[in-house]
């Protein structure tokens, strides 16, 4: 049991890291899109928009670390888990509205709110709520990753999903054949 638990906690830090960090970075990056997402949204008064726009991404940086430090991580990985239920009921209620908007959630995205989000989320809950039960479950004498070469097809996978959750706006387009607006003139 304790090598299985140490190649699913390398494999949780690793998506929740990335994830996280490419969602923070994107938001740090396009901090206006976000905040004009979160205000479309209608989720917070008009008020507390800039506060939101500056805390999430900051909250979401601060978690793709904690993970990793053994002190904190059952701690982060449980704050990730609240954090994606909550951003997963934000875009349901998005939906259910029939609010027509981009969630930014890793930049500027011209791709509407819609079932593809709630997969990706459902996604990324599983691998952070898989991290909390392999927090909780360690065994403080025993190592907390696995060694190196037995690591790398694990590494692998999580690289691989992390991609999958991130790109899903793009896979979204793709896959149901939405192709963005042209905005440039003709020539």
């Amino acid at each position: 049991m304790n090598a299985m638990n140490e190649h699913l906690r390398l494999i949780c830090c690793c998506i929740a890291s990335l994830v996280l960090a490419a969602s923070a970075l994107g938001k740090a990056r396009a901090p206006r899109a976000f905040a004009d997402a979160v205000l479309r949204m209608r989720i917070v008064p008009g008020r507390a928009v800039g506060k939101v726009a500056v805390a999430v991404p900051l909250i979401e940086a601060a978690l793709a670390v904690a993970v990793w430090v053994p002190p904190l991580a059952t701690w982060a990985f449980a704050a990730a888990s609240g954090m994606t239920v909550a951003f997963t009921a934000v875009l349901a209620s998005v939906i259910a509205r029939g609010i027509d908007t981009s969630c930014s959630c890793f930049g500027v995205s011209a791709a509407p709110v819609g079932p593809a989000h709630l997969v990706r989320n459902a996604a990324l809950l599983l691998a952070v709520g898989a991290g909390w039960v392999s927090a909780l479950l360690h065994d403080s004498g025993t190592a907390l990753f696995p060694a190196f070469p037995e690591a790398l097809p694990g590494l692998f996978a999580a690289v691989c999903v992390s991609v999958l959750i991130i790109a899903a706006d793009v896979l979204s387009e793709v896959f149901s054949g939405a192709r963005p607006k042209n905005t440039r003139a003709a020539s």
